[in-house]
């Protein structure tokens, strides 16, 4: 039982982690939003804009990369305060850049901050969750990405000549107001101090091969990279074109915005629900779920015209790929103990990213040759299945009873 102001102390953290997710998700969902009106800015055709999509996701696989294993060294306040001011800066520099050049500087460096600060909010809840509470600590944490991507796709239907200037500077001055919380409520601690404090002998920080692969680790990282790769390939595909995909199916603006926001409803849903299950199913059974759901909801959003099967499909999809999503992130720690457990986190998340990076680029490409929503769905559908064998191989290895 803990006493009542550890219990302060844990919802502090994990509301905490809620807003630097929320604003994650806001400076994630204002790119999609935006598109046009950067393409108009800086006269940017379907392949580039693929690229101002790709450069910040190029920066979050350097950022979780690196600063998962930097935050195993000098601490997870550190990093993460660090992390929320690089992106909020940048992300707002954005707006005045005066060149495509400084745009592309912009994003990549906004997307630095982002990748980083992932990895370090997952750790620290994870240090915060035991077997039976993982899921539904993670579901509050991760749910705020979706909410602030709710919040910004808001703006942009209840103020619909809101400049996309306008929208990069709230979402990166924003987040800066919670540095000082931050300094306040995270405890300052470099993971090794817990180790010694914990009477562990050996604490140093170890080789990355080591985190990953020693002891036959290889067998739960290999398919956790292939399901953070391919799960959210479809899930940035999904967040970066969809607006303008439906618009190219003869939606109006408003329409593909206000599905775009449903979609980001499904996804609160589906991070809550989801995490929810995660505590009382099976995992490969809550693959199963998610998967079959995701494959049903990417056939209706790139083959129907009809508004009732896109609004539904668009609830399915935030359901299912932001929260299929968010139950990888939730898993993640599960398989990495020690004092490599945020590299091991930060590792998986980085080859997630890049998926998310291939994912736009891949979607550009196939428009530029002529092929539509039809060659975007045939090349999701076999992520699909591969996302679904590499998380349902991992059920093997989830601890706890359920395994």
């Amino acid at each position: 039982m803990l006493a009542p102001k550890e219990k302060t102390q844990k919802l502090l953290v994990i509301f905490l982690c809620f807003w630097v997710a929320f604003f994650e998700g806001f400076d994630l969902q204002a790119p999609g939003i935006a598109a046009k009106g950067i393409a108009e800015t800086f006269v940017l055709g379907q392949v580039q804009m693929g690229y101002v999509f790709s450069l910040g996701v190029f920066g979050m696989l350097f950022g979780a990369f690196f600063g998962g294993r930097i935050a195993d060294y000098l601490g997870q306040k550190c990093v993460l305060m660090l992390s929320v001011a690089i992106f909020g800066i940048f992300f707002a520099l954005t707006a005045i850049a005066p060149s495509v050049e400084v745009l592309y500087v912009a994003r990549f460096l906004t997307g630095l901050g982002l990748g980083a600060a992932m990895p370090t909010m997952i750790s620290v809840v994870g240090d915060e969750a035991t077997e039976a509470n993982r899921g539904k600590l993670n579901s509050l944490m991760y749910c705020g990405l979706p909410v602030g991507a709710i919040f910004v796709a808001g703006l942009a239907i209840c103020f619909q000549d809101i400049s996309w200037q306008t929208l990069f500077l709230i979402g990166g001055l924003t987040p800066l107001v919670l540095l000082p919380f931050m300094a306040f409520i995270l405890k300052d601690k470099p993971r090794t101090a817990q180790f010694e404090q914990a009477g562990q002998q050996d604490v140093a920080v170890p080789a990355m091969t080591d985190v990953l692969f020693k002891e036959q680790r290889y067998k739960r990282t290999v398919p956790l990279w292939f399901g953070f790769f391919f799960t959210l390939m479809i899930n940035y595909i999904l967040i970066s074109w969809l607006p303008n995909l439906l618009m190219e199916q003869g939606l109006s603006k408003q329409e593909a915005f206000s599905i775009m926001l449903i979609f980001q409803v499904g996804a609160v849903i589906g991070t809550l629900g989801l995490g929810y299950l995660l505590d009382r199913l099976k995992l490969w059974q809550v693959a199963m779920i998610i998967y079959v759901g995701l494959a049903i909801a990417l056939v209706l959003l790139f083959s129907s015209q009809v508004i009732p099967l896109l609004i539904l499909a668009g609830l399915m999809g935030g359901i299912f790929s932001t929260g299929g999503q968010s139950i990888l992130y939730g898993i993640s720690p599960i398989f990495y103990t020690g004092s490599g457990k945020v590299t091991g986190v930060g590792t998986a998340i980085s080859l997630g990213r890049l998926g998310a990076m291939t994912g736009p680029l891949l979607s550009g490409k196939i428009l530029a040759l002529g092929l539509g929503a039809t060659g975007i769905l045939w090349a999701s559908l076999p992520a699909v299945v591969i996302s679904a064998v590499a998380v349902t191989v991992l059920s093997r290895y989830k601890i706890g009873d359920k395994a």
